[in-house]
Order: C-alpha cells, then sequence, then structure tokens
C-alpha cells in the first residue's frame, strides 16, 4: 500500500521537477529573445520607439493571456455549478437531522 504513495509521491515530485526547469528555461528564452527584438527594433528605430513596441507587445499579449484566462475560467465555473447545484425540492439529510435536532433541544428546554 505503501509502495504505491510513494511511487505516485516520487512521480509527481518528478513531473513537479521537470515542469519547473521547464518553465525556467522558456523564462531565459524569452529573455533572450527579448533582448535579440530590442537590438533588432534598436537598428531600425531610435531606442525610444524600440522600448514602446517591445512594452506594448508585452502588454498586448499579457492582457490578451488574462482575458482568454478570465473566460475559460468563468466557463468552467458556470458548467460546474449547474453540476453542483443541489435539488430545491428536498432538504439534504445533514440538514434535515440537523433542524431535527435542534427541534427537539428546544422542546426540551421547554
Amino acid at each position: 500500500m505503501f509502495s504505491h504513495l510513494r511511487q505516485s509521491i516520487r512521480d509527481t515530485a518528478q513531473r513537479f521537477a521537470l515542469g519547473s526547469v521547464g518553465a525556467l528555461m522558456t523564462l531565459v528564452g524569452l529573455g533572450f529573445l527579448s533582448a535579440s527584438a530590442l537590438m533588432l527594433l534598436l537598428t531600425v528605430t531610435d531606442p525610444m520607439t524600440a522600448s514602446a513596441i517591445m512594452g506594448g507587445a508585452y502588454l498586448g499579449i499579457g492582457l490578451l493571456m488574462m482575458v482568454a484566462a478570465r473566460s475559460s475560467k468563468s466557463d468552467h465555473n458556470r458548467h460546474h455549478h449547474r453540476e453542483v447545484q443541489p435539488k430545491t425540492d428536498e432538504m439534504p439529510p445533514l440538514a434535515a437531522a440537523f433542524m431535527q435536532g435542534m427541534a427537539q433541544g428546544m422542546a426540551h428546554r421547554r
């Protein structure tokens, strides 16, 4: 039983480590690509314009990613919310037991 749990933990840790290293390498690559794009823009324009272009590109990409994340999250929540809602015509058993206990306690005090 514990060997399966250990193997599962080991696999999860390995996936996390590989994913973290992959994300780090992606960020380093993005840094180098940004530097080379800035150098290329500097050959064509002045430094102020090149920086404005790079900043605008990153701002646009970031805004698009935030909109995409928000729309997919709200779609997921709406779909998930529909599945989880309990039926309104019947009381859940735990709530019914709680209400019965409260009524008995109040009757006992009188």
